[in-house]
């Protein structure tokens, strides 16, 4: 309800935005307290072993389609990549990583060279988070062998070549292309940054792969591979067996690996969908016309659909908008449902005691807190209609009397709705545990059957794949849906996966009389890895796994949460205040504010607790593993220590690495407490209770799994976080991004799934460019679909820019909109480099250099569903009859920095070449040597240093010098001078 779009600011929202923050904490503290009642379950959830082949199989697939992706932008490739394009490299520096870039040279001058001016300019840059080798050398030649070398390492990849590490180096050459340029990102460049950072965490490379396939090979030759129908060797899962008095062991075709990296992609589809579902509140979806409106937009649809829209834009897609939006919107409960079985199947006890009520009110308080907060900040988001408020069309409200039904309608809902949950919830399980026999009426219903059926894989997974079918045939959106359907590959188990590809080769033996391998014939799957086996050292020998029987004390993760109540608390108090933003805005126009009205006390940076709260982990596991425990007297000293030590930051200027170091070296005296024999037997009775199941092993160490533990929580909060609506949120928004920002930009996993949301676009809208040549006559590019809507259009513009059928994807209409500004950013910045590089294009192609480049945006409304029932409209009917354009932009090519081809692109072709004046002039001066000698100069005051401008320590460039030195400089000849005569 919260996530209601507002077109300006909403005041009202901003004044309540302190108290939604406070109540948010409160929230957010009593679900970590639920957790904590299951921290049992928590590690069982995350720190288990799991089979390798669901990641394998989303390797194989998301590697294709992210390989796909990219070469489907072979059209585009000179335009987006290369630095004749839109964006010569230096350009394409500042605007995609400016800040890593201060200290560069950029070598456009003949005084300045090409290169970093200092260690200190490439350690900015080493920062990141754009590490794109495209933006230092961007030439044809850079591009092609960047681009050949992309596509091997892709391929190797995909068939799980030194997978360990050949991920990595193909992450990072696909980063640095899509990151050279966002100018064509939609979507789906989202779904491949942020999946492809999980393929990363995952071991996707031990099923599937040439990898394994060698290791099997390897394995059978000397005789310690478990095989299918050989039980002595355990048919295939692994086996350690006696022989001569020596353990042998057998090892599993699939060995297991981390099951936590799987996880994080099932929590982050389901994030997915369940954003952009909530953000899709507008009338257009609530009406059930989305999907009409997204079929008709001439951008998209495959073959024209206006004839379907006539039919059946009033019933059936609507119908398709509402079971779509519905299943968007509540896809988590399939997460919910699977989380349910897994519990069940695992048996975990039930809690009891402490634990139990802690979970209650934990679960109990985060539920009252967020309703807390519906009802404290929702009056000042609502607008009521002109026609009121309705209750299903049963109960109407006019508007005046509308906010006060909707928060009586609220008010009583989610109390009752929560009730109802959890009834039901304790009816079905209690029902499950009742033998059949004796269930009375329909004995199959139970807890079981809910979470296979109605929330269960089989429901939302098809709807999914449903869903994405029908946008894959009826529209072309590019490599969007491929690339989520591989991640569904995460929510089915390796037997699973198994057993489809066999009845699938069975298929394909049957009809094409492929040969097949004998299990698949069979229809016998390798079975999964025996999880209970021991950990195998690299000469093939069982070993034990250290601190197997260990657990954190309790104490441990309540000392974590308070540190983190701490953090938030410490970062509100030590926060700037206004004088600090009004100095920034006032030195813009070159007014200096009081030294005294811009002091400001340190802030205290969260990160540096969650620092703390992973050191404390592993010194705590380090001890465990050397057989000492944790005096909990120790936990207060360490909250205490660390809220001080944030005090002395803030007034005193004290690092806060040093309170770090503080709370390491106490967190190391209270480890030092001896437990006795029967302190490690009864952790260890416990213990055994925790395991992952009957005997199997953790994925990890201790140290390993205190690692693990905090990376995904770390990194939940921070997803969570930028699924949450912003609504005007001011007065902690900044500070939560500030936290998760590096991480989130580091790991690309940033996002945001607002496709057609609030609501789709209602016009068609076009990008014309028109030329006007030296002799001053016009031409029509015709870059869009508008240009085979015109009465005189010939078909080969329609095969150029409207094919029907369309089969082949192109950015070039996502670029065009974007340009015209009907995407995020209005586009005017791209406006005025995209009219250059035709001017440029136009010199390159003609030989010549046009007078000017203009830009129009071209758009017609799309007929409503009402009017279009029974009655298809003709889309260029449509535009010649109500169908606008206007300028947005216009450039004269010769007055323009890179309006024309410079000396070094010119040489590339054979052109003839300008004189130097002329070809200096073309390039954009962006002053980075004086600037950056500058913020030398600045950080050495801010160091407390006496500074002389003059000291030829600052001066590390020959591009320009600041204005102050040059003041320095003139005054120390002018006394010179004067000393002379």
């Amino acid at each position: 309800m919260l996530a209601l779009a507002d077109e300006i600011p909403n005041y009202q929202a901003l004044g309540l935005s302190p108290g939604v923050g406070w109540m948010f904490l409160a929230a957010v503290t009593c679900l970590t307290l639920f957790f904590l009642a299951h921290r049992d379950s928590w590690r069982k959830f995350w720190l288990r072993l799991d089979d390798p082949r669901p990641m394998a199989a989303m390797r194989i697939v998301f590697g294709f389609c992210a390989l796909c992706n990219v070469n489907g932008l072979w059209e585009l490739f000179e335009y987006l990549f290369m630095d004749e394009g839109i964006f010569p490299t230096d350009v394409a520096q500042h605007y995609r990583a400016r800040g890593q870039f201060v200290g560069f040279g950029e070598g456009l001058a003949a005084s300045e060279s090409w290169g970093f001016y200092d260690w200190g300019g490439f350690v900015e840059w080493l920062k990141g988070p754009n590490w794109s080798p495209l933006l230092f050398n961007s030439s044809p030649t850079f591009f092609w062998t960047y681009l050949a070398i992309f596509e091997v390492v892709m391929v190797a990849f995909i068939l799980g070549f030194q997978t360990k590490w050949i991920k990595w180096v193909a992450w990072f050459l696909y980063m640095g292309i899509i990151l050279r340029n966002t100018l064509f990102w939609e979507a789906t460049e989202n779904v491949y940054r942020v999946f492809f950072f999980y393929l990363l965490l995952s071991r996707c490379g031990e099923a599937w792969s040439i990898d394994n396939w060698l290791r099997c090979r390897r394995l059978r030759k000397q005789g310690r591979l478990s095989e299918p129908g050989k039980p002595e060797t355990g048919d295939g899962a692994g086996a350690i067996v006696e022989v001569g008095g020596e353990q042998k062991v057998y090892e599993p075709i699939y060995r297991p690996i981390p099951a936590w990296p799987r996880m994080m992609v099932v929590l982050n589809v389901a994030a997915l969908y369940c954003a952009t579902g909530t953000l899709k509140n507008g009338p257009v979806w609530n009406a059930g016309d989305a999907f009409y409106y997204a079929f008709n937009l001439d951008h998209f649809y495959r073959l024209p659909t206006q004839t379907l829209s006539a039919i059946f834009g009033t019933t059936f897609f609507r119908l398709n908008t509402w079971i779509t939006h519905a299943w968007e919107a509540f896809f988590p409960v399939l997460v919910l449902s699977l989380v349910l079985r897994w519990h069940r199947r695992e048996k975990i006890p039930r809690l009891e005691g402490k634990r139990l009520w802690l979970a209650r009110l934990g679960l109990g308080g985060f539920v009252a807190w967020f309703y807390a907060i519906i009802l404290y900040s929702y009056p000042v988001h609502y607008k009521p209609g002109k026609q009121g408020f309705s209750i299903f069309g049963l109960v109407h409200f006019p508007p005046e009397q509308a906010l006060q039904a909707v928060q009586w309608t609220v008010g009583l809902l989610i109390p009752v709705a929560a009730v109802l949950v959890v009834l039901g919830y304790r009816w079905l399980s209690k029902r499950q545990d009742t033998p059949r026999e004796q269930r009375g009426r329909l004995p199959g219903f139970d807890l079981d059957w809910v979470c296979r059926w109605l929330m269960g894989r089989r429901v939302w997974l098809v709807l999914g794949l449903i869903f994405h079918g029908h946008l894959i045939l009826m529209m072309n959106i590019g490599w969007f849906s491929p690339g989520l359907l591989a991640c569904y590959f995460a929510f089915l188990n390796g037997e699973e996966l198994s057993f489809m590809l066999a009845k699938i080769g069975q298929g394909i033996n049957r009809l094409l009389r492929i040969p097949m391998p004998a299990h698949v014939m069979k229809g016998e799957p390798f079975p999964p890895a025996d999880r209970r086996l021991a950990a195998i050292d690299r000469q093939g020998k069982p070993k034990t796994q250290p601190g197997l029987n260990q657990v954190q004390p309790w104490i441990i993760p309540f000392t974590a949460l308070a540190l983190m109540i701490v953090a938030v608390v410490r970062r509100v108090q030590s926060d700037p205040d206004m004088w600090a933003e009004l100095g920034r805005i006032t030195s813009r126009g070159g007014v200096e504010l009081s030294a005294v009205l811009m002091h400001q006390d340190k802030v205290v940076e969260p990160l540096w607790f969650v620092f703390m709260v992973l050191i404390i982990g592993l010194i705590v596991a380090r001890a465990r593993l050397n057989g000492l425990g944790f005096n909990p007297y120790f936990a207060p000293v360490i909250v205490v220590t660390a809220w001080g030590g944030s005090y002395l930051t803030q007034y005193k200027g004290l690092s806060m690495a040093v309170t770090v170091l503080v709370v390491a070296v106490i967190t190391v005296l209270g480890s030092r407490v001896k437990l006795g024999a029967a302190d490690e037997k009864a952790e260890a009775e416990e213990v055994a209770k925790l395991r992952p199941g009957k005997g199997e092993r953790w994925a990890y160490g201790p140290l390993g799994r205190v690692i693990v533990v905090c990376v995904t929580v770390f990194h939940i909060a921070a997803v969570a976080y930028t699924q949450l609506p912003d609504k005007y949120s001011w007065s902690f928004r900044r500070e939560i991004d500030e936290t998760f920002k590096d991480w989130l930009q580091t790991t690309e996993s940033t996002q945001g799934w607002g496709m057609f949301a609030p609501n789709p676009p209602r016009r068609n809208v076009f990008l014309r460019v028109l030329v006007t040549d030296a002799d001053g006559e016009i031409y029509d590019l015709n870059t869009d679909v508008y240009a085979c809507f015109a009465p005189d259009a010939t078909q080969d513009v329609c095969d150029a820019v409207y094919p029907i059928p369309w089969v082949w994807y192109t950015r070039q209409r996502k670029i065009n909109r974007r340009i015209a500004g009907s995407e995020g950013g209005k586009g005017s910045w791209y406006q005025k480099w995209h009219a250059r590089y035709v001017c440029r294009r136009w010199e390159l192609d003609r030989g010549h250099l046009p007078q000017k480049v203009e830009l129009y945006k071209v758009t017609y409304p799309i007929r409503s569903p009402k009017e279009a029932f029974g009655n298809p409209y003709d889309p260029a009917e449509q535009y010649n009859k109500k169908g606008s354009s206007n300028k947005l932009f216009s450039v004269e090519c010769a007055k323009e920095q890179f309006g024309r081809m410079p000396n070094e692109y010119r040489r590339r072709h054979g052109l003839e070449e300008l004189s130097e004046e002329e070809d200096q002039k073309l390039y954009w001066n962006k002053n980075r040597c004086k600037n950056w000698e500058q913020q030398l100069i600045d950080k050495a005051r801010k160091r407390g240093e006496e500074v002389d401008v003059l000291d030829p320590k600052f001066n590390v460039c020959a591009g320009g010098e600041p204005a102050e030195v040059t003041r320095a400089r003139k005054l120390a000849e002018k006394d010179a001078k004067a000393a002379e005569e």
